[in-house]
């Protein structure tokens, strides 16, 4: 980086694979930046400061994808999804894919995007060269239908961190193209404002605005209309049509939109059956239909027409459009020569040197984002800390000066496991509730290459770690103090780090069914019928605060004198205080011969293992989603 300050109107952003960061191509942007009357946001005055990204043409010949079909005990049937299909979309298009459902759209968007690879025959080409599926999934983005984010980030938040995990430039430079994208996305207004209360048309120019920060040459989006307004709608597409004409290869699987939002289209590829109906331009659709005797009457829509067509409203004329479209009489006027302009790609380095930034910076911004983000959610700190204080208070108030109380000893013990149980399930639930969202987030972010597995998981643990550590020392400090526990220090903290101890494992728990479960709801009935683990680490856990109390050579506890009709004190018989030696307590509790670092070890071995197996489903999530 040049040691001199950046001029505020010029932003430099890198290309992919590039070894030096520092060589991208300057652009200039322009100050008032606007959107017209109708919402558009125009090419001109929002994306001039991107740079001209070399052009890439993805090509696909002969395309077919099958799937084993039937229950799982009988896989000998295949099911066809894609028959033959070809096609070529190239750089500055806004290429439509559009079909019924079960057409294979999203399948052919899957592929396309390098994302499905098993039971895919035929070739797919990249500026003329076979496709290295590494290689071009590191220089383009896929944005899904219903894009997650993280609810407790900021818009600005969140794509400062996707500049730190995707740039190498000095924070000064990433502040300022951050800005410039929000702006030219009209985000700007909304750059304080959580993810979580963005509306739908904002979450989409958000998600896009996350991908753009390293301006990759091809974008995928999934079902790009569904859930928005005609408005949020129209807006969306022009700005991806903005990006279109900046130079990206700009790719989305669609519904079938209004005529207004239709004609923004340069290009489209329309399935049925698996098979291409139609490839060309929007203008050429009306044209080419009328010519196979399909006259879409005046003034209607003709991506409604045509998908009348498909559904066969107008007779069955399937298989007219399939025999035309691989007879090549398509108007196919998209093809573009692009021998002088093609994407120069680095393979050697892109597979060296696998994400932008190193592991360890990967981590220490991860860890500042997702420490941010638990800070903000109420379920994981606001909501644990006060019930942590409030029912610490309850059972300090219900079971006062217990403790050390020889007749009160079975309602001491009662004491101890209702805190080792609230303190397991406090920890376990939150987690089950919030952790599946996260995930759904995390595999878009590492489908997109902004970060390692590694990275991600190293830093959600730290950053978890610190508020679940807390909440129990919150919680012990004023249940064992309350109810009169021997006041000797350490007593107090052998039972404060089992109980804390308890208290992670029960959230690395949860943490392994929420990875596993596809979404909250099944994450919470995974947790309902998780009863025998639980109870597991609770019984080592019950067993740990037991010694920390009764264990270690205590003295005898307190045997209260009996008070007779006439105010004399005597001394209580033995039969009164039938557990004032801890010793007894132990044996009537079959702890006699319990040793407290064996609590200690089998927890931290749960710990362990339970941690490590929430890395491996998502190792395995991570491998199904490639």
């Amino acid at each position: 980086m040049a040691a001199k300050k950046h001029d505020q109107t010029s932003v430099r952003i890198p290309t992919p694979g590039s070894r030096d960061v520092r060589g991208a191509a300057q652009r200039t942007l322009q100050p008032n930046v606007q959107e017209n009357k109708h919402g558009q946001i125009t090419e001109t005055n929002s994306f001039s400061h991107l740079p001209n990204r070399p052009a890439v043409e993805l090509e696909f010949v002969d395309l077919s994808y099958t799937v084993q079909d039937g229950p799982w005990w009988k896989r000998n049937d295949f099911k066809s999804l894609l028959n033959g299909v070809s096609g070529k979309f190239g750089s500055r298009e806004l290429i439509g894919i559009m079909g019924p459902s079960g057409s294979g759209k999203s399948t052919l968007m899957n592929i396309l995007a390098g994302y499905r690879e098993g039971g895919m025959e035929g070739e797919i080409f990249v500026n003329g060269q076979s496709r290295n599926v590494t290689s071009f999934r590191k220089m383009s983005s896929y944005i899904m239908q219903y894009d997650m984010l993280l609810p407790h980030l900021t818009a600005r938040e969140a794509m400062m961190v996707s500049a730190n995990l995707k740039l190498k430039e000095s924070n000064e430079f990433k502040k300022e193209l951050v800005d410039e994208i929000l702006t030219a996305l009209g985000l700007l207004g909304a750059a304080e404002t959580r993810t979580s209360s963005l509306s739908g048309g904002q979450r989409k120019k958000l998600a896009i605005a996350l991908e753009l920060v390293n301006s990759p040459p091809v974008m995928f989006f999934d079902d790009l209309t569904s859930g928005l307004d005609s408005a949020a709608c129209f807006q969306v597409v022009s700005l991806l049509k903005s990006l279109a004409q900046g130079g990206r290869t700009i790719i989305c699987t669609i519904h079938p939109p209004s005529a207004k939002i239709f004609e923004l289209f340069d290009k489209l590829y329309i399935l049925s059956q698996g098979q291409c109906m139609y490839q060309g331009s929007v203008p050429n659709l009306v044209p080419y239909l009328r010519n196979l005797g399909l006259h879409c009457p005046t003034y209607h829509n003709p991506a409604d027409f045509i998908m009348e067509v498909v559904s066969g409203e107008s007779g069955d004329k399937n298989e007219v459009l399939f025999e035309a479209a691989k007879a090549g009489r398509c108007p196919d006027d998209g093809k573009k020569s692009l021998k002088s302009n093609t994407y120069s790609c680095d393979t050697t380095t892109l597979e060296k040197h696998q994400f932008a930034t190193s592991t360890f910076t990967q981590f220490s911004k991860f860890f500042k984002g997702t420490f941010t983000a638990i800070m903000r959610n109420p379920v994981l700190t606001h909501r644990p800390l006060m019930s942590h204080l409030l029912v610490g208070l309850l059972i300090g108030s219900l079971y006062l000066n217990t403790g050390n109380d020889a007749n009160l000893v079975f309602n001491n013990t009662g004491c101890l496991f209702v805190s080792m149980l609230f303190l397991v399930f406090a920890a376990l639930i939150p987690t089950i509730l919030t952790f599946p969202l996260e995930v759904s987030v995390v595999l878009r972010a590492i489908r997109n290459n902004w970060y390692s597995l590694e990275a991600y998981y190293l830093a959600k643990t730290a950053s978890a770690l610190l508020v679940q550590v807390i909440c129990p020392i919150i919680y012990c400090s004023i249940v064992y103090w309350m109810t009169g526990q021997p006041p000797v220090a350490y007593r107090f903290l052998s039972f404060v780090a089992i109980a804390t101890l308890t208290a992670l494992v029960a959230q690395s728990l949860g943490l392994l069914i929420g990875a596993a479960s596809p979404s909250a709801a099944v994450a919470t009935f995974m947790g309902l019928i998780t009863a025998i683990p639980v109870l597991l680490f609770i019984r080592y856990g019950f067993e740990g605060v037991i010694v920390s109390i009764y264990g270690m050579n205590r003295p005898d506890l307190d045997c209260p004198t009996l008070t007779g009709n006439n105010l004399s004190q005597l001394v209580a018989p033995v039969s009164a205080c039938p557990h004032q030696k801890p010793e007894e307590v132990l044996k009537w509790l079959h702890m006699e011969e319990a040793e407290l670092y064996v609590d200690y070890a089998v927890l931290g071995f749960f710990f362990l293992i339970v941690r490590l197996a929430t890395y491996l489903v998502l190792r395995f999530k991570v491998k199904l989603e490639r």
